[in-house]
């Protein structure tokens, strides 16, 4: 019984999903087409001016974080605490 309730509900995944399946037909589809031509935009540009001015000079930052090379004498050190032993 429970072998065919998996089939019946295997057989109706299939059927349902291939119905779902068929694409639109290219004819119904309609276009539509923007002319721009006619359009006249008028303004300004704009620049960052403001941000221009000291670009010569590099930026100058501190570290952020103070990275070690190695761990390894820090590893060996909490290796020989007596809370470990």
């Amino acid at each position: 019984m429970k072998k065919f309730a998996v089939c019946v509900v295997v057989a109706m995944g299939l059927v349902l999903t291939g119905s779902v399946a068929f694409a639109q037909d290219d004819d119904d589809v309609k276009t539509k087409f923007y002319d721009f031509d006619d359009m006249l935009i008028d303004g300004d540009i704009k620049k960052p001016e403001g941000m221009v001015y000291g670009v010569t000079e590099r930026a100058k930052f501190e570290r952020l974080l103070s990275l070690k090379k190695s761990f390894l004498p820090k590893i060996e050190e909490t290796a020989k605490d007596d809370v470990l032993k």
